[in-house]
């Protein structure tokens, strides 16, 4: 028994010795490809598909077209080599060149599932900074980061998911989705490593929502269907937010804790560690999240009751520069958005009005008289204000005495970054040349020129 289990224990030592390469190329080895600042050379004996570089080189594209691909080294079974010049590092998140593999799926398409394991080694290599490690651990893949010039060498052990054996479904998901108020209605949107994280929106079943509206029951109902892989992760989220941000997300109340948490699956599905839902063998899946003291979106609002004892309000706004000669006014629920005349106050710039019958959650804005064309905006972007609330103002629920009744002075001041939207200038248009480019950092679009670094709408940023 005991030679049995030497000869077992032999075995498993011979198998992982094969695991590893027994012959890994050199610098010298690498030199003829090594013709750009970066060099990757990766070894894995399990890719069945073409191994593409996506990075900060590429703007993190999910376009196959702009990712480079990699080639083998001859002389060297189960190794492939990328070369690339980095365009963005500066502009990178945590200030590096950052770049992965990404094996292709069988019809040559791209998936983010399908990028390297979280059991990746790095042979040779290092970082820009000794703070910021290469090897990157997140959630259960790995991000290849802050990579210096010259060759960077790396065993990829395993993929995130095997497109070699990835078992396909059509999934059928349906979503009771927690109401929101209706400021904040929400159309709920799924979106996964099955479709690069893109937008797909659910479609609403309308009539399974009206039943539930004649039963009253919480929540609305939507709908889709899609083909993916099991163990492909995804999430839900607004689809009116998209290319905004990742804010508005699903969530759920922690009993435990008292507060809000990422949405965990209601178990109908298991969570990732990076939090991410992951698809399984089960392929109709219901999630009832309508009860709106267990589910919630990020961004949803609850309605609070609002005071609706009415106050009587004096009210001050500090205007920006080059006041409109028809005058300024404010204008709200309070008025049924007919506008109300300010008056030139004492100081420079600053109107008041004095209003009846105000109650806290009444909302405003403010504009030139009698017109919506000259409002007060934003100065680096041109967007109007967003309605206020009453209640949100600074000052607000402070009482003193006017005409004998309880009353509420409150003052906002917008004479800095803000200005009259017949004196905005604008944005001088970008033009794109060879030194002026598209790229996205963290999901949001930017240009780069100049090694600068400017939003969509030209404003500087980096």
């Amino acid at each position: 028994m005991k030679k049995f289990y030497a000869f077992v224990a032999a075995a498993l030592f011979s198998v992982a010795m094969f695991a590893t390469p027994a012959v890994i190329p050199s610098d010298a080895d690498l030199a003829a490809y090594a013709t750009k600042t970066y060099t990757m050379c990766i070894y894995n004996e399990t890719a069945c598909n073409d191994i593409v570089l996506n990075g900060t080189y590429a703007g993190w594209t999910s376009s196959v077209d702009e990712m480079l691909k990699f080639q083998a080294v001859e002389g060297f079974e189960g190794w492939y080599v990328v070369t690339w010049e980095d365009e963005t590092g500066a502009e990178a998140k945590d200030g590096g060149v950052q770049a992965k593999p990404i094996q292709l799926d069988g019809n040559g398409g791209f998936n983010w599932d399908y990028q390297l394991g979280g059991d990746a080694e790095l042979i040779r290599g290092g970082s820009t900074d000794p703070n910021k490690p290469t090897m990157n651990p997140n959630g259960n893949e790995v991000d290849i980061k802050n990579l210096q010039p010259g060759i960077v060498v790396i065993e990829v052990k395993s993929w995130k998911n095997d497109p070699c054996t990835a078992v396909y479904h059509v999934y059928k998901v349906t979503l009771v989705s927690p109401d929101c108020n209706e400021e904040d209605f929400v159309v709920p949107a799924i979106s996964g490593g099955f479709n690069n994280w893109a937008q797909q929106a659910m479609e609403m079943n309308e009539l399974k929502t009206a039943e539930r509206q004649q039963a009253n029951l919480p929540g609305a109902v939507f709908e889709i269907s899609f083909k993916a892989a099991e163990g492909s992760e995804f999430k839900f989220r607004s689809s009116e937010e998209w290319g905004k941000d990742w804010s508005n997300e699903l969530k759920e109340m922690d009993e435990e804790l008292g507060e809000w948490a990422g949405f965990s699956g209601a178990g109908v599905v298991e969570q990732a560690e990076n939090g991410n839902l992951v698809l399984g063998e089960t392929t109709d899946l219901v999630f009832d999240l309508g009860d709106p003291e267990k589910y919630s979106w990020t961004n949803c609002e609850k309605p609070e009751p609002c005071d609706e004892t009415p106050h009587l309000v004096v009210i001050s706004v500090k205007v920006p520069e080059g006041a409109p000669e028809a005058g300024v006014e404010i204008i709200g629920t309070f008025d049924s958005w007919a506008g109300t005349e300010m008056y030139v106050g004492e100081e420079a710039g600053w109107y008041f009005a004095v209003l009846n019958d105000i109650v806290e959650c009444a909302e405003f804005k403010f504009r030139e008289a009698g017109s919506w064309d000259n409002e007060i905006v934003d100065a680096e972007t041109g967007k109007g204000l967003d309605n206020i609330k009453f209640k949100n103002v600074k000052g607000w629920g402070v009482d003193d005495t006017y005409k004998g009744d309880p009353c509420y002075w409150l003052e906002i001041n917008l004479s800095d970054g803000y200005v009259w939207k017949a004196n905005y200038q604008g944005i001088e248009e970008i033009v794109l040349t060879e030194k002026a480019r598209k790229v996205v950092v963290e999901g949001q679009l930017y240009i780069v020129r100049d090694n600068k670094l400017f939003n969509v709408t030209g404003v500087q940023v980096r």
